[in-house]
């Protein structure tokens, strides 16, 4: 329907528009528009090109057999116009960050009050990394953390020495992993031998060198920290708050309008009498 849209332009000047079908138009600032930067823009823009051209086609050969006239069609698009408003309306009254806000005490009890709901169902490991891809600079960065510096610092002596640094490839500061997102596997398997807060001997793996902080580890069945379930537990909280919103709207639009049915609303649950 968008492109189908775009294409009902006014007629622009040959030098102002990337493709045509008849009298309608595609500009150049309706392509920019419709541009994602981060998909290559070459091939992007080809596609929306072809997809543009292929829409009028259909849509002008559709006006033209006079299918926007019929009334299953006016039906369809008052049922879109409906439905696109309301979602519209919902999205600003309902959705927007405005209107919802989780507090961190709200979040902090129902963590506390939230019994085996939030139990782990399988066991989880906070822990710190740095992969290098050389023997040499992660045998400098446990060097360091061995000596007292701690991890933070020793990651800034790293990337502040132009030797060292490009050896540097990823690094995860005191993230969450399970067994089934922590890769290579051998890093699972480590975690299991180390002590808390004590850096690993270096680890060769296929992806290079690995230097390993353990932090904590929590088993199934266990309570997880807060940290690792903060967002579940305040998707729940806005979850539980926009449909008690929802109710309460509905509720008040009831009770401002005249809502009337006349047909008898039968239990469509009960069994059938012979």
């Amino acid at each position: 329907m968008a492109l189908a849209l775009t294409g009902c332009t006014k007629e622009v000047g040959p030098k102002e528009f990337v493709a045509r079908v008849d009298d309608a138009f595609l500009t150049y600032e309706e392509l920019a528009a419709a541009r994602d930067s981060s998909i290559n823009i070459e091939q992007q823009d080809r596609e929306y090109i072809n997809n543009w051209i292929t829409t009028e086609l259909l849509y002008q050969e559709a006006v033209r057999r006079g299918v926007h006239e019929t009334a299953e069609f006016r039906r369809q698009l008052n049922l879109a116009r409906r439905s696109l408003t309301v979602n519209a309306f919902l999205d600003k009254e309902l959705y927007s960050d405005d209107t919802t806000r989780v507090s961190e005490d709200a979040v902090v009890a129902l963590y506390n009050s939230g019994g085996g709901a939030f139990r782990l169902r399988e066991d989880i490991a906070n822990l710190s990394f740095a992969l290098f891809a050389d023997r040499d600079a992660a045998n400098a960065f446990r060097s360091a953390i061995l000596q007292g510096t701690s991890w933070e610092n020793a990651l800034m002596q790293i990337q502040g020495d132009s030797a060292l640094a490009p050896q540097l490839q990823q690094i995860a500061y005191r993230q969450y992993f399970s067994q089934r997102i922590l890769y290579p596997e051998e890093l699972w398997k480590l975690t299991r031998t180390l002590s808390l807060d004590q850096p690993s001997f270096v680890v060769k793996t296929d992806a290079g060198y690995y230097v390993m902080m353990v932090h904590g580890i929590t088993k199934r069945g266990e309570m997880p920290d807060l940290a690792y379930v903060r967002n579940e537990i305040r998707d729940r909280i806005l979850i539980e708050e926009r449909r008690m919103q929802y109710e309460r709207l509905l509720a008040n639009l009831r009770a401002r309008r005249t809502v009337e049915v006349r047909i008898t609303m039968t239990d469509t649950t009960a069994p059938a009498q012979d």
